[in-house]
């Protein structure tokens, strides 16, 4: 007995581009994403008003703000971590806006500087009275001269793409910083060795040096 073989056509699809040709609309069915950054303007009513990295002006509602939103800088729990914690943390918090206080990279005297620090230490030592003499002694030895300028602790906004330079640097976009539109390079970006972070603000939580 013969049997007649059926073909059963392909169910189309709602989506818009289902086709194999170029679609730029929007329709039911298509996949939306969004990773945006806002800096806030002020807050009016039922509505925040942010600026994007382009300069764009935005009215977001408090409820999208509230429930989709991460803020950089608010907290409701605080957790004690270890520096390798830390750094790791920092480190898998890519893409996340976030509060981090890290000390700076230390810098070099300049042979003026360090000269005339080490005449004047000399200088003072030389004229103290001699009961100050040995006290002044004492605290160089604690506090010798160096021919560096030690770091100072800084608090960034903002956020990182996880890029790490040769020497472990983190490129940090301190998003209080106004962009300059007119560079080919992001202006806000900054290093950020994260072995030298003291504290770190991410999603809701305060991680602090232990």
């Amino acid at each position: 007995m013969n049997t007649t073989g059926k073909t059963t056509a392909a169910t189309s699809s709602t989506t818009p581009c289902a086709s194999s040709k170029p679609c730029t609309t929007v329709g039911p069915g298509s996949i939306l994403s969004e990773t945006s950054f806002y800096v806030v303007k002020e807050c009016k009513g039922d509505k925040t008003i942010v600026t994007d990295d382009l300069g764009h002006e935005i009215s977001l509602g408090n409820r999208y703000v509230e429930e989709i939103c991460t803020c950089a800088d608010t907290w409701t729990t605080e957790e004690p971590k270890t520096m390798t914690e830390l750094a790791e943390l920092f480190l898998s918090s890519s893409r996340i806006a976030m509060t981090v206080c890290f000390t700076t990279k230390s810098s070099e005297k300049t042979k003026k500087d360090y000269e005339l620090e080490k005449q004047t230490k000399i200088d003072e030592i030389l004229n103290a009275p001699f009961s100050r003499t040995q006290q002044l002694v004492e605290d160089l030895i604690e506090n010798p001269l160096t021919r560096t300028i030690p770091g100072k602790l800084r608090v960034m906004k903002g956020r990182h793409y996880g890029h790490m330079d040769e020497l472990g640097r983190i490129h940090f976009i301190d998003m209080e910083i106004t962009k300059d539109p007119t560079k080919d390079y992001d202006t806000r970006s900054r290093q950020v060795d994260p072995r030298t972070i003291q504290w770190l603000i991410v999603n809701k939580v305060k991680y602090t040096l232990k």
